[in-house]
């Protein structure tokens, strides 16, 4: 495997872990119907503090060489997903 393809790779694991973090701190939703996360009605520090008590406990340090480097992927994946309900969804209504 290419170097340049396991970096992609370890930053994709590490966004879907930021994801699953902020779905399940209630920051972000996932839409029952399709693969979209959206915004929640958490704020982001919510998902900061579960993730690093995950952290502390060891979950992701096979994955984060630190706690900055997790809470800054937190933080961009919930910048990645402003809307405030599924789009897809939203785009079918209006159709």
């Amino acid at each position: 495997m290419s170097g340049s393809k396991r970096m992609f790779e370890d930053h994709e694991a590490k966004r879907g872990i930021a994801i699953q973090i902020a779905i399940e701190a209630g920051v972000l939703e996932q839409c029952e119907f399709h693969d979209i996360a959206y915004e929640g009605n958490e704020e982001i520090e919510s998902a900061y503090k579960l993730g690093n008590g995950k952290f502390s406990r060891g979950e992701f340090r096979d994955t984060f060489e630190s706690r900055r480097e997790m809470t800054d992927y937190i933080k961009n994946v919930v910048e990645d997903h402003p809307a405030e309900e599924c789009p897809s969804c939203a785009h079918m209504r209006e159709s």
